[in-house]
C-alpha cells in the first residue's frame, strides 16, 4: 500500500504541483512585466516579488525585481538583488549591466580598508564564472594532460625496449598539466567562495557596532550597496566584516543575503 502511495505521488501529484508552481510563476512574471512596461513600478515590484517567492533562485525574476526597486528609489536594495541574481547566474548579462549602472548612480563612498588579494581574484576570476564552467574546464584539461602524458610514456617505453632514443618531452602535455593545476585551484576557490555568506547593505547608512544591541559603540559607518561577509546571523543582529576592514555588528534588517545560502 505504501509503495503504491509513493508511486502515485511521484507520477501524478508531484508533476501536478510542479506544473502549478511553474504556471503561478509565469503568471506573476507576466504581470510584473506588463506593470513595468506601463511604468506602474509598485505593482511591478509586488508581482516580481511574488514570482521570486515562487522561484527564489530565478536570476531573471530577481533582476526584474531589482529594476523595479531601482525605479522606486531603492538603489541599495536593487544592487543587493542584482548581486543575488548574479550569484544564481553569473553569465546573466542583463543583471551584470544593471549592477554596473546601479552602482554608477550611487554616490561613491568608501571606508578605510586594505585591498585583499583574495577579493581581487574573486571579483575578476571567481564571481563572473559559473561553477559548472570550472568543472568542465578542469575535466577537459585533466583528460587532455592525461592523454598526452600517457601517450608519451608509451612511446618512451617502446623506445627504451627497442634501444632507441627516447621521444622529446611533450611540452603541450606539460602546458595541459599546468593548466589543469590552475583550473583545479580556481575550482576549489570557487567552491569555497560559494560557501561564504555574503550580504549587501540596503540602508543608506548604517553604523558597524562593537556588539549587538541598541546604543553600542560605533566603530565604522557602512553605506548602501556595500558588500559584506556575514560571520554570524540571527533574527535581529548580524556580525559582518567589510573585506579588508573591521568586523562588527549591524541589524539583520539592514542587509540582504546575496550568496552562500
Amino acid at each position: 500500500m505504501t509503495k503504491r502511495l509513493i508511486v502515485f505521488f511521484f507520477t501524478l501529484i508531484l508533476p501536478s504541483l510542479l506544473w502549478a508552481q511553474n504556471a503561478t510563476f509565469a503568471e506573476y512574471f507576466k504581470q510584473g512585466t506588463q506593470f513595468y512596461s506601463a511604468k506602474e513600478y509598485e505593482k511591478a515590484r509586488d508581482a516580481f516579488a511574488k514570482a521570486v517567492e515562487t522561484d527564489p533562485h530565478n536570476a531573471t525574476a530577481l533582476t526584474n525585481l531589482a529594476l523595479a526597486q531601482f525605479q522606486l528609489g531603492k538603489k541599495p536594495l536593487a544592487i543587493g538583488l542584482l548581486r543575488k541574481a548574479l550569484a544564481s547566474d553569473p553569465e546573466l548579462t542583463t543583471a551584470r549591466a544593471g549592477l554596473k549602472y546601479a552602482q554608477s548612480q550611487m554616490e561613491i563612498k568608501d571606508v578605510p580598508h586594505q585591498i585583499e588579494t583574495y577579493e581581487s581574484v574573486r571579483s575578476k576570476l571567481l564571481a563572473p564564472v559559473p561553477l559548472l564552467a570550472y568543472l568542465i574546464l578542469t575535466a577537459l584539461l585533466l583528460f587532455a594532460a592525461g592523454w598526452v602524458l600517457l601517450s608519451y610514456l608509451g612511446r618512451r617505453r617502446t623506445a627504451l625496449h627497442e634501444e632507441k632514443s627516447p621521444p622529446p618531452t611533450p611540452v603541450i602535455g606539460l602546458l595541459f598539466s599546468l593548466g589543469f593545476i590552475v583550473s583545479l585551484t580556481l575550482l576549489c576557490l570557487k567552491i569555497y567562495d560559494s560557501s561564504i555568506l555574503r550580504a549587501t547593505v540596503i540602508e543608506e547608512k548604517v553604523s558597524l557596532q562593537t556588539a549587538p544591541g541598541e546604543n553600542q559603540a560605533a566603530i565604522l559607518d557602512l553605506y548602501g550597496g556595500m558588500e559584506v561577509v556575514v560571520k554570524t546571523l540571527d533574527k535581529d543582529w548580524a556580525q559582518v566584516t567589510y573585506p579588508g576592514s573591521l568586523t562588527g555588528w549591524i541589524k539583520s534588517s539592514s542587509v540582504i543575503i546575496t550568496s552562500g545560502q
